[in-house]
């Protein structure tokens, strides 16, 4: 990635999860994002292991940062953060965002969220400093109240995206079932996603 490239991105998003797999809601509140708050770029950030969660992904971190790699390619403003992939650890939210700062020191970042993971951000390890260092973009994933948790100099907003009744604990469950899953995941990894059955 040269310098220019690094140079133009005024305002960057930033979207972490472990996205265990990638479905086509997360690539639609990648693009709603994109258009809502002006980003010159998205970042994808898989984790290699979630902090607050408990299981061990379902797919390995190399397929998913293979899948999320090559829905990328698809997407010019979207491109892929391989870092807390390449550390093999749980890394914490705002380590990587000071990393991701350091790439583009000129940068304006905002974190994309959903209101789930934001009414709990204050269990988040570094939360205040998050709050005080970037901005927040928040979704919905359902019809739930936001509760902005009561972090000082919190800054975020509230996008306006549309509701995808998608998720992907439904993919892994239907993958053990036998299930079809075509209609839940981009068309251009669907072969590499459903090849993924339950673990023997």
């Amino acid at each position: 990635m040269g310098k220019g490239s690094q140079s133009k991105t005024k305002r960057l998003g930033f979207f972490g999860g472990s996205f265990d797999p990638i479905h086509i809601g997360h690539i639609s509140l990648a693009k709603q994002a994109i258009k809502q708050a002006q980003l010159d770029k998205l970042l994808l950030c898989p984790a290699f292991h979630a902090p607050l969660r408990d299981q061990i992904p379902f797919f390995s971190p190399d397929i998913r940062l293979q899948i999320l790699e090559k829905v990328a390619a698809e997407h010019s403003k979207i491109e892929i953060c391989s870092f807390e992939i390449e550390k093999q650890k749980v890394c914490f939210t705002f380590d990587t965002l000071c990393e991701v700062q350091k790439i583009y020191p000129t940068s304006e970042i905002i974190v994309l969220l959903g209101a789930d993971q934001f009414n709990q951000l204050e269990k988040w390890k570094y939360h205040t400093q998050l709050a005080q260092a970037f901005q927040f973009c928040v979704f919905a994933r359902d019809s739930s109240q936001i509760s902005p948790p009561s972090i000082p100099n919190l800054s975020f907003n509230l996008m306006q995206n549309k509701l995808i009744h998608c998720s992907s604990s439904e993919i892994r469950e239907n993958l053990k079932n036998g299930k079809s899953i075509k209609n839940l995941v981009p068309s251009s990894v669907y072969s590499i996603i459903s090849q993924k059955s339950i673990p023997s």
